[in-house]
């Protein structure tokens, strides 16, 4: 099974966290992946540092080298079906997440991946819903 990193692991992967190294160093290449909402949320985190500032540039260049290894999957019309159903399911159950979580999920779905996080609170909520953490 593919993982999608959610934000939570793509910024663990970009401090070379050792939980995670861990538990991806099981994975071939091409079984990890990532989707647009964590690369936008990587880019706003970014982006409210300044352009100049050290860090910024660190940042900018960790995040750079791992998405020249993995791929970002692409929002499917499967994936907005997915949306509607997971963000119904948890409104109805009264547990809402973010709708940035909500749509890494439903755009790993749609792609039949699980979701590698640290954030088990919210992404345990999401029924039939793969998971590893670190």
């Amino acid at each position: 099974m593919r993982y999608v990193l959610d934000t939570t692991a793509f910024s663990a992967s970009m401090r070379r966290e050792a939980g995670l190294l861990t538990l991806l160093k099981d994975y071939r290449p091409g079984d990890i992946v990532t989707v647009p909402p964590v690369v936008a949320e990587i880019q706003f985190g970014i982006k409210r540092l300044g352009n100049s500032s050290k860090k910024c540039l660190l940042l900018k260049s960790a995040r750079d080298r791992l998405l020249s290894v993995i791929s970002v999957l692409p929002w499917l019309p499967e994936s907005s079906v997915s949306f509607g159903k997971i963000k119904a399911d948890l409104e109805r159950e009264g547990k809402l997440i973010d709708d940035f979580d909500i749509a890494i999920a439903a755009i790993a779905v749609s792609h039949k991946c699980g979701v590698a996080t640290s954030n088990l609170k919210h992404f345990q909520r999401i029924k039939d819903l793969e998971i590893k953490s670190w």
